[in-house]
């Protein structure tokens, strides 16, 4: 997926999208439309390409019925 114009900080506590305001100002990432769930944990890592990559850590699900 690629999402552009959103604004986020990173720092000692994690990775937090800073975006508000009016929802028709912009498309926000809807949590319903993702297989996430608020609660889940993530592990930072890197991949085999040296990328960042915060890896879901379970128990989770693994089929996922999207609703779009």
């Amino acid at each position: 997926m690629r999402y552009s114009d959103y604004n986020f900080e990173i720092d000692h506590q994690g990775l937090k999208l800073v975006d508000d305001g009016p929802a028709e100002k912009w498309e926000m990432v809807d949590i319903k439309s993702i297989p996430l769930e608020v609660g889940d944990t993530f592990v930072l890592e890197l991949d085999d390409k040296n990328r960042v990559f915060f890896k879901r850590q379970p128990p989770y699900q693994t089929e996922f019925e999207f609703k779009f």
